[in-house]
């Protein structure tokens, strides 16, 4: 049933990754998506990785493009003016990420607009809403945002986060404006007009992590993977055949851990009695854990500690994660040699 937006006719002018990412969820959603292109076409096109074929468009674009019509056009143009303006006559929702000042060249000023098209959804995405004519890409925002201090080990400089995940959350705030919008329209009969900031959707998205700032002025350090504020989460377990990650969030799932590795004893003790205390030892903590798991076979300990209801993940590469024959059924999609990711998570069911 995920065709729940079926008969929606979408134009994605948008180009890079939270626009287009937007665009192909909602054509998996079963919108019409028409993704308009510049004459030279999307720019990620040609962001080959590594061992990618010359010849062949990237990866990069196909994650984001699933299910469109691709068109190219000038829309600087007469012609590809007049082209937009059609399309947009009968358009449900606008998609694009242009510079503000191209948007009046293009037709596609937002108060204009929506004299013209009343009924169009039309969002936009910004890079910094505060300067308009300032270039945001993902790692920008990764580092004006907190992100790449945050990421990383204390003993290295800070990093990039290997998934542009800025660009994610954006398109992820689209989304929501796109489905708000829809619903705004079928209760007033016009549609409004939406912006989502790129450098906000990072600023937003630090959570609890910039809750803790403001609330007790104390700055995130760099700590690998390990939790700022619970332990043992986010610590990693050595095994005989590859690590694993626990996320211990309570004294009732650290006993239970306890048990399971045969370490009843560290419940009692006082240095790791209570959250507070094994964030203060943690470092003793899990030299104590790894030396129990370090001859233990990671399959096993993994089911034992699930059916202890603890916590616990295998770290995997991300090879290994899209070989899970359930994501190679629910998350993939395409033919052999041309399978692509979903964007979507979301599967509807009606139950009559």
């Amino acid at each position: 049933m995920n065709n729940v937006l079926h008969g929606l006719k979408v134009l994605d002018c948008s180009s890079v990754l939270a626009g287009p990412l937007t665009g192909s969820f909602l054509a998996e959603l079963g919108a019409h998506v028409t993704k308009v292109e510049a004459p030279s076409g999307d720019v990620t096109r040609t962001w080959l990785a590594r061992g990618e074929a010359r010849e062949g468009t990237s990866a990069y674009y196909e994650a984001a493009n699933e299910g469109k019509h691709v068109v190219r056009k000038d829309l600087k143009s007469l012609e590809g003016q007049e082209w937009l303006e059609h399309e947009l006559a009968d358009a449900d929702v606008l998609i694009q990420n242009f510079k503000a000042r191209d948007l009046d060249a293009m037709g596609l000023n937002p108060e204009s607009l929506a004299r013209r098209h009343p009924h169009l959804v039309h969002v936009r995405l910004v890079g910094f809403e505060h300067l308009p004519e300032r270039l945001a890409y993902d790692v920008v925002v990764q580092a004006e945002a907190g992100f790449m201090s945050m990421n990383g080990h204390p003993d290295r400089p800070p990093a990039r986060l290997p998934v542009a995940l800025m660009d994610v959350m954006a398109s992820h705030q689209m989304r929501s404006a796109v489905l708000g919008s829809l619903y705004e329209r079928a209760t007033t009969g016009k549609g409004p007009y939406a912006e989502v900031s790129l450098f906000g959707s990072g600023l937003t998205a630090l959570a609890n992590q910039g809750t803790a700032v403001l609330m007790n002025e104390t700055t995130p350090l760099r700590q690998g993977s390990s939790h700022p504020s619970i332990a043992p989460y986010g610590d990693l377990l050595q095994t005989a055949t590859g690590e694993l990650v626990i996320a211990v969030g309570s004294d009732q799932q650290f006993g239970a851990l306890c048990e399971v590795l045969g370490l009843a004893r560290l419940v009692t003790d006082e240095r790791f009695a209570t959250n507070p205390m094994r964030m203060t030892h943690r470092e003793r903590l899990m030299d104590e854990l790894n030396g129990v798991t370090q001859g233990m076979e990671r399959t096993s300990l993994l089911a034992a500690l699930h059916e202890a209801r603890v916590p616990a993940g295998a770290v995997l590469n991300v090879t290994e994660a899209l070989a899970n024959p359930h994501v190679k059924a629910h998350y993939v999609v395409g033919d052999e040699g041309q399978e692509k990711l979903r964007t979507s998570a979301i599967e509807f069911r009606r139950f009559d």
